[in-house]
């Protein structure tokens, strides 16, 4: 399945409203430790986009009122409204996602030649061979420098987080069950834990991955990644080689 992912217009803010006067919590979230914290991180920077706790896994404990804007959210940007479509989606995120499209591009550049250039002189090479502004060339070069290093997973990280975030919400949903998000959580963090070797390359990768995406810059993000590193409870303290372990 190939999807494009650009978010459409928001329209839970009336479901939001209503939500929020709902009461009750049906079930458990689940409980803090380092494995469920480095789940967390991964999708950090989303989670504060979304006004919600990186601290608590999915960003909030369950109950009737995330459920409810959970699943708004899920069928307005991902077209996520069961557990098959939810599946679905997670399977285009693990399987292709935009990495693959994107390192389809960067590899046609290795085969024109580009990584006979110099670093520095490629901007101004791909200026004069395509039909790109410079700010578009300038993140090409970005994007291959990081293509040179990762291969195909140069941009792996905005799919995985974005795999860790929908993990996390189709628990919020009531379409997984906890031990089913965690589960599968915990399989794709070790296959990231192993394809990078820091915060700071993955989140490298996601940016790259965003502003191949959105076409847009990525420094909203960037920023909010800085100051979360600089914050007196910074998550990205935890060790990127924690072992990761099953603790539900």
């Amino acid at each position: 399945m190939k999807k494009t992912m650009k978010l459409r217009k928001m329209t839970i803010s009336v479901i939001m409203v209503l939500a929020l006067m709902l009461t009750g919590c049906g079930k458990k979230n689940a409980a803090p430790s380092d494995t469920i914290q480095w789940f967390n991180n991964t999708y950090a920077v989303l989670t504060v986009l979304n006004q919600r706790d990186y601290r608590v896994y999915s960003g909030s404990d369950p109950n009737i009122a995330e459920k409810t804007i959970a699943k708004a959210l899920l069928e307005n940007t991902w077209d996520v409204t069961d557990r098959a479509s939810a599946d679905e989606s997670l399977q285009w995120l693990l399987e292709e996602g935009h990495r693959i499209p994107l390192a389809e591009e960067l590899a046609y550049l290795s085969e024109i030649g580009l990584s006979d250039i110099s670093e520095d002189e490629r901007t101004e090479a791909l200026l004069n061979t395509f039909e790109l502004d410079e700010q578009q060339a300038e993140q090409y070069t970005v994007w291959y420098s990081l293509y040179e290093q990762y291969g195909e997973d140069a941009a792996a990280a905005w799919d995985y987080s974005r795999a860790m975030w929908l993990l996390s919400y189709y628990y919020l949903a009531d379409y997984y069950t906890l031990e089913e998000s965690l589960d599968q959580s915990l399989a794709l963090a070790e296959t990231i834990q192993t394809t990078f070797d820091s915060w700071d390359s993955f989140m490298e990768s996601y940016f790259t991955g965003y502003e191949y995406w959105s076409e847009e810059s990525s420094d909203e993000r960037r920023d909010i990644y800085e100051d979360l590193k600089s914050s007196s409870d910074n998550p990205f303290s935890l060790d990127w080689n924690t072992t990761l372990e099953k603790t539900w």
